[in-house]
């Protein structure tokens, strides 16, 4: 099945430039010259990606942005922003209404087809729906009366992304060593962070203690600190060794400890700070370190949501199926199991198909890490969000944190 993708333009040329790239791409492409009929458009024909132009008259591409953010069937569909400007402030506005990615104008074949191929990488093609034109025409006057109503108001404050900010608990676990995990959990709490989500970021891998080291970032206290203290006393003081990284981020790290130079949290503490810290409305990310422990038990048990990460090989895919059946037979009906494959050398042989015939689970998303990038990232000690956030793996990892964001617990 063709993916559908949606073009808003208010200028011709550029849709028939797009068009025409996108369709010897083998796309079905379908395009609208107005917010107002690009949204009616989109309501009847459930794209699988949208192409949206900021600077547009009458209803500009942030607020198409944001109710398309606010239709409960569209809430998902990835969408990359497009505008002849490129200062920072107006990619972040951009970012803020609910975009997956950005374009400047003029943009260059290759580049415009290399991001529709990565937001569209892990998205299944919609099966056809026919809405008749009544419904259709009744859309653009319902939006055509919001307008006319938002304008009256000038004095209301303008919207906002409309993301639920609640607590819920993500546990990212590795089949085994070296499968990313870290990378993962680091990059996805930064990039959940930027949705506007207030997000905790924890180093429970009690024996690498890696974070901090990807980040540069000195540890004074810490999860090892608090493996001294009661039970009550965490609960208590557990936010005061809690450091700020950017907007809407704390974190909470661990020393390396391959030698046992630092006492290690009991389950019962784990337990006690996992629960202090999802209250107030965040979102905690852990990396749990890899396998299923004793340790990591009782948050795979609570977690909302649980990325496994994998690498592509023979053995560590036997280690990855191991895993993804033990959390299976383990755990509860509420938690979601997501099976990440990431890729590091660019030189994967095995179709997706047959991985996930193997595994016996679906995968979540195929992520491609380029070690070079990533290791300018660690040595910068940056996410590779914020030091290549216009990388293929950057791009998808945003689209994964903002599916992350969406999902009700």
């Amino acid at each position: 099945m063709t993916h559908k993708i949606l073009v808003i333009d208010d200028h011709l040329e550029t849709i028939t430039i797009i068009q025409r790239v996108l369709q010897q791409q083998g796309y079905d492409v379908i395009s609208a010259r107005s917010g107002v009929r690009g949204l009616a458009l989109a309501t009847k024909e459930l794209p699988d990606l949208i192409l949206l132009d900021v600077m547009m008259p009458e209803m500009d591409g942030r607020e198409v942005c944001r109710r398309l953010r606010a239709t409960a069937r569209l809430a998902d569909v990835p969408i990359i922003m497009f505008t002849a400007m490129s200062e920072a402030d107006e990619k972040l506005a951009g970012f803020d209404a609910g975009a997956d990615d950005y374009l400047t104008k003029p943009t260059e074949p290759g580049e415009l087809v290399e991001r529709v191929k990565a937001l569209l990488v892990n998205v299944t093609p919609h099966a056809a729906e026919t809405v008749t034109a009544a419904p259709m025409a009744a859309e653009e006057g319902k939006i055509l009366s919001s307008i006319r109503t938002h304008n009256i108001q000038e004095a209301a404050p303008a919207a906002t992304m409309d993301l639920p900010l609640k607590q819920r608990l993500i546990v990212v676990v590795g089949a085994r060593g070296g499968a990313g995990t870290t990378t993962m959990a680091i990059n996805l709490a930064v990039s959940m962070a930027e949705t506007g989500q207030p997000t905790r970021l924890i180093d429970l891998d009690l024996v690498q203690g890696h974070i901090a080291l990807y980040l540069n970032q000195k540890v004074t206290g810490g999860v090892n600190a608090l493996a001294t203290l009661s039970g009550q006393v965490i609960r208590q003081q557990a936010t005061r060794y809690l450091v700020n990284y950017g907007n809407n981020l704390q974190m909470l790290l661990a020393q390396p400890n391959l030698l046992d130079h630092y006492p290690l949290l009991s389950v019962n503490q784990i337990t006690d700070l996992v629960e202090t810290l999802t209250q107030s409305g965040h979102c905690v990310m852990i990396d749990a370190g890899r396998g299923f422990t004793a340790a990591n038990r009782p948050l795979l048990e609570r977690a909302d949501q649980i990325i496994v990460c994998l690498r592509p090989e023979r053995v560590a895919l036997a280690a990855a199926r191991q895993l993804l059946e033990a959390l299976r037979a383990t755990l509860f009906s509420q938690n979601m199991l997501h099976a990440v494959l990431i890729d590091f050398s660019g030189g994967m042989n095995a179709p997706k198909s047959a991985i996930e015939g193997f595994l016996g689970h679906p995968l979540w998303a195929l992520v491609s890490l380029q070690p070079q990038e990533l290791a300018q990232a660690v040595n910068k000690g940056l996410p590779l969000v914020k030091y290549q956030p216009e990388a293929k793996a950057a791009i998808l990892i945003r689209q994964m944190a903002q599916r992350l964001a969406k999902t009700e617990s």
